[in-house]
């Protein structure tokens, strides 16, 4: 068994020779290219229970040799893939079943009972290049040029590699910011058998929303939040990947949900990072944030309140006017976050999350002895409970711009008690979020009522040229300001259900 550590990235095939004789490659290159071609074949059930699992089974034709390959699912943040791999050499190119029954799935294998199909194969031809850096890590580069095969269908596949034989993981950071700041590179979160996989299924992959992270209880501060910070980026990276492919509204939202999540943990983070390494992400993530708003408010006003207004007053041409002004603002505005997460600056910050988190992972902790994340995470959340507390009370007499900090209190409330639940009874956690979240829930919505006034406000005629329009935004705005009452109703009842709730981070 080995964990498998590897960067990957993907450019235009074109740009793989560039790669080869880049500086930063050229500077740690040590030895000769060997180049070789693979053909991989990728089984599964007629179900598809290994990928149902996470699980990956691969049978590869190297040359003369054939090698029967397990891998888990592992995490993958920032290009940086971690894996356990299990690989075993064959004599003959058929599945051997009896080995895979001595990995950490011998369960899945056993429950499936060899019932394995091809689903799909990859077939490139891959040039490979020993790199040793300064601070003696090693690596290889790999260079992958070919497609992926799914029964007729077909996807090209050009692939950059640097896989982590030992030493710091952040040499691999370094080496992709060098590429990615004069190459059209990008980093990528899906492995070859999840593009395999999607290929295979014909459809676009589901938008990756928050998946909670298993934390021992003797983490540390530093290892938990790290770990978090894998998750975080996770999220960023995969919508950021599937927003340039397809036009989901959706892998906005999840996007814009994993910068949020991940601002939130910069933020805990921050007591125990130098402030010259923070800066820069702080600036990065407020540019990003400043592209995804505008356009996740715009998604929020035309897909979700403007359709309820439209509901309720049917056949009024002036609302379908309206809606078809919004439309055109809400696609420039989604198309402007698309050209962002495209550019090299978004790359950039990607990589510089990763280096950052990875520094943090490995650092030896507090004096005399490193402090667990448990002991340090419950002060940290009565501090925000309390404040949360003070700005809930008689929440639903107060005006807008105090029910606004309310929210960011609970948010960054919930974001945190998420993070680290784990570590805590389960039950207690779950019902104190389950509260928790209600009532941001409805603070939310509050909030989207206040944001469509000033997108009202930003599309309205500016002359008497379209009074159809400018009859439809009247309407609208009788709409949100009768809607506010229930929903006050239904903030003091969510407010009250919280306060009832125990923190579950006390004894």
């Amino acid at each position: 068994m080995a964990e498998e550590i590897e960067l990957k990235l993907i450019a235009p095939a074109e740009a793989l020779a560039a790669v080869r004789s880049h500086p930063a490659v050229a500077a740690a290159a040590r030895g000769r290219v060997r180049t070789r071609q693979l053909v991989s074949t990728y089984y599964d059930t007629p179900g598809r229970d290994l990928a149902a699992a996470g699980v990956a089974l691969r049978l590869r034709r190297a040359g003369a040799r054939w090698l029967q390959t397990v891998k888990g699912e592992g995490a993958a943040a920032a290009g940086v893939h971690r894996r356990t791999e299990f690989e075993w050499r064959l004599s003959a190119p058929k599945l051997d079943t009896t080995k895979l029954i001595r990995t950490p799935w011998r369960k899945l294998f056993a429950s499936t009972n060899g019932r394995y199909r091809p689903v799909f194969a990859t077939a490139v031809r891959r040039s490979e290049l020993p790199l040793a850096f300064a601070d003696g890590t090693r690596a290889t580069l790999c260079l992958d040029i070919g497609e992926i095969r799914a029964g007729r269908r077909r996807a090209p596949l050009t692939e950059i590699e640097v896989e982590l034989e030992h030493g710091d993981p952040s040499r691999l950071f370094e080496l992709a910011s060098a590429l990615a700041a004069d190459l059209p590179v990008r980093v990528t979160h899906s492995s070859k058998a999840e593009r395999g996989y999607a290929l295979a299924r014909g459809a676009a992959r589901s938008p990756r929303k928050a998946r909670p992270v298993e934390l021992p209880a003797e983490a540390t501060r530093e290892a938990a939040l790290a770990a978090i910070a894998t998750e975080c980026i996770a999220q960023i990276e995969a919508n950021a990947e599937a927003m340039l492919a397809h036009d989901n509204p959706e892998y906005l939202h999840q996007l814009r949900v994993g910068w949020r999540r991940l601002r939130s943990l910069l933020k805990l983070a921050a007591p125990f990072a130098p402030v010259e390494s923070l800066a820069p992400l702080e600036e990065e993530l407020r540019w990003l944030g400043s592209v995804l708003g505008p356009a996740r408010d715009y998604d929020v006003f035309g897909l979700e309140t403007l359709p309820k207004v439209a509901a309720e007053f049917r056949g009024r041409r002036e609302i379908a006017r309206l809606r078809a002004r919004m439309t055109r603002r809400r696609r420039q505005l989604s198309g402007i976050a698309r050209k962002a997460v495209a550019t090299p600056r978004f790359q950039q910050l990607l990589l510089a999350l990763g280096a950052f988190f990875a520094t943090l992972a490995r650092a030896p902790g507090s004096a005399p002895a490193p402090t667990l994340a448990r002991d340090w995470i419950g002060p940290v959340l009565q501090q925000r409970h309390d404040k949360l507390s003070r700005r809930a009370r008689r929440i639903h007499r107060v005006g807008a711009a105090d029910r606004h900090r309310a929210r960011v209190a609970a948010k960054r409330l919930r974001y945190a008690a998420e993070f680290f639940a784990p570590l805590f009874s389960a039950k207690r956690a779950e019902a104190y979020i389950a509260a928790l979240s209600k009532l941001q829930s409805v603070l939310g919505r509050l909030n989207d009522f206040e944001i469509a006034g000033k997108l009202l406000d930003e599309i309205a005629p500016a002359d008497d040229g379209a009074p159809g329009v400018a009859h439809a935004i009247g309407i609208v705005r009788g709409w949100l300001a009768a809607s506010v009452a229930p929903e006050l109703k239904r903030l003091r009842k969510a407010s009250r259900a919280l306060a009832k709730c125990e923190p579950f981070w006390s004894a």
